[in-house]
């Protein structure tokens, strides 16, 4: 499909905001290949950002590519964010590696290893690249992502397509 809806909950540890946003996916490019597959996406986030007792509309928008075959995945993707007035505005760019150790079949459970890499250049100097070993595992329309940064902190994705 060239477009997708979605909800995304999030938590920022680090700032104490959690953001309740609807996400729009537009595939932009997509370029299937007889082992490969590329797309490019643009994806617009608009919901509300609560901090303490504050509440503030958030928006964000994020372009992203990938490139993928059955055993290798990469992903580059920058990403702009206001939040009213509880920040400034940010951008970030993360970039993802992964390896598939098996190659499963169509409907099986599928398991990547993966290094996720987040560049926040808003970001206090020892915070602003952060490392992500991850592990990804999909079977069907469900997805789940597990990992532990460089700053110790845990990553818990889990994606549910209907």
């Amino acid at each position: 499909a060239k477009n997708s809806l979605g909800l995304v909950l999030e938590n920022e540890n680090d700032t104490d905001r959690y953001d309740i946003k609807a996400q729009w996916n537009y595939l932009l490019y997509r370029n299937n290949q007889k082992h490969s597959q590329t797309n490019f996406y643009l994806k617009n986030q608009a919901g509300i950002a609560f901090k303490g007792d504050e509440r503030e509309p958030v928006i964000s928008t994020t372009l992203a590519a990938d490139w993928e075959t059955r055993r290798f995945f990469t992903l580059y993707q920058m990403h702009l964010e206001r939040a009213g007035n509880l920040d400034d505005g940010s951008f970030h760019q993360e970039a993802r590696i992964g390896i598939a150790p098996y190659i499963a079949k169509y409907g099986d459970l599928h398991s990547w290893l993966m290094l996720h890499v987040e560049h926040h250049p808003n970001y206090d100097r020892d915070e602003q690249v952060v490392f992500t070993p991850m592990i990804r595992v999909f079977k069907g329309n469900y997805l789940s992502e597990l990992g532990i940064n460089s700053n110790g902190d845990g990553m818990l994705n889990w994606v549910a397509r209907f």
